[in-house]
């Protein structure tokens, strides 16, 4: 398998959620951006409706089994990849969270097709953009309040 060059830029940190701009360097040379990768610490324990293709299997059943927590990992793409480089996108995606007892972790892929509208806006306003962005999350945090001045810090929370 023909590892693609893919990388990752750090784009928001806050206490449950960080988001990543993916970065794919083509044969042309550039530096485009593909997409985004959301994690999300839920901070609540896992259920049988985190794993849609269970449900099946412990719908009449109490054997169903969770972690104390769940992080969902989901990456945002412009478009459709192939097999091989959606395994690569999932790979790295779920390396950057730390594994931990009784810990869960999900990962998944969002097709947007208009993605290419927020990332030619993410100069601009990069907090509507990550506000857009974590209408994909559970929790679903306002983030339009923050200072572009804490895009300067590690964490954009308290700045």
């Amino acid at each position: 398998m023909k590892m693609p060059e893919v990388y990752l830029i750090g784009e928001l940190r806050m206490q449950n959620f960080e988001i990543f701009r993916l970065i794919h360097s083509k044969k042309d040379g550039w530096d485009y951006t593909i997409g985004f990768v959301l994690i999300e610490d839920c901070n609540r324990k896992t259920e049988l409706d985190d794993y849609p293709f269970l449900i099946d299997v412990y719908k009449n059943t109490d054997e169903f089994e969770g972690g104390n927590n769940i992080i969902k990992i989901k990456a945002i793409l412009t478009e459709p990849l192939n097999e091989d480089d959606n395994k690569v996108i999932e790979h790295i995606s779920i390396s950057l969270v730390e594994f931990k007892e009784n810990v869960d972790c999900v990962f998944s892929i969002i097709v947007k097709p208009d993605l290419e509208t927020l990332i030619e806006k993410l100069e601009e306003d990069p907090f509507m953009v990550f506000n857009e962005l974590l209408k994909f999350t559970e929790a679903k945090p306002n983030v339009t309040h923050l200072d572009r001045k804490s895009l300067q810090r590690l964490s954009q929370e308290n700045v």
